[in-house]
């Protein structure tokens, strides 16, 4: 008696849920068993009464798994940022102050490479008129001097080349304070 007692209550128990799925041909389908090619377009499971107990969404699309995936990844790249900003900043004034602070060490980098620049022609034009005097003079330039022409002048390029870099920089901060300001205001990643 208490067997079949339990039997009943099982079996009461396993039919209160059905599943409502759409079937083959378009149309709604409540049964007690799913059949296996429709699980991947999504179903809901039920109770007796009709009322939703839980809902398995379709499978994606490798498109649509694709663009979950990019939107996940903004998602991640906002929240990270914002708790960065957020660690860093209190105020958006202090913001201002933090990108006042990195233009200002960026022109001091610039000011002094350009320093640097200025001495190394002038080494290069001194090496260049030391060149000239000693074939005036008859005397053949040494494999030393030809070198140290050559050093300067490599100096000079790279020298010229590190300002341009620099001065394509205050850009890069002009943006990056700007995309914190953005993310400080904004708050949120929604």
């Amino acid at each position: 008696m208490v067997l079949t007692t339990l039997l009943l209550a099982a079996g009461s128990v396993h039919s209160a849920y059905l599943y409502r799925f759409t079937n083959a041909d378009g149309k709604t389908e409540i049964a007690s068993a799913i059949p296996n090619d429709r699980v991947v377009h999504g179903y809901d499971v039920i109770d007796t009464s009709g009322r939703v107990i839980r809902r398995v969404a379709p499978e994606l699309s490798p498109e649509a798994q694709e663009r979950k995936r990019i939107e996940q990844a903004r998602i991640a790249a906002c929240q990270d940022a914002l708790r960065r900003v957020q660690a860093l900043y209190q105020y958006e004034s202090e913001i201002d102050h933090a990108k006042s602070k990195a233009l200002d060490a960026l022109a001091v980098a610039i000011d002094n490479e350009r320093a640097n620049l200025a001495h190394v022609r002038g080494q290069h034009a001194d090496l260049l008129q030391q060149a000239a005097r000693m074939e005036r003079s008859g005397n053949s330039l040494s494999s030393v001097v030809i070198q140290n022409i050559e050093r300067a002048a490599a100096q000079v390029r790279v020298l010229e080349e590190t300002i341009k870099q620099r001065s394509g920089e205050r850009e890069d901060i002009e943006r990056r304070f700007e995309d914190e300001r953005e993310v400080f205001l904004l708050g949120s990643c929604s």
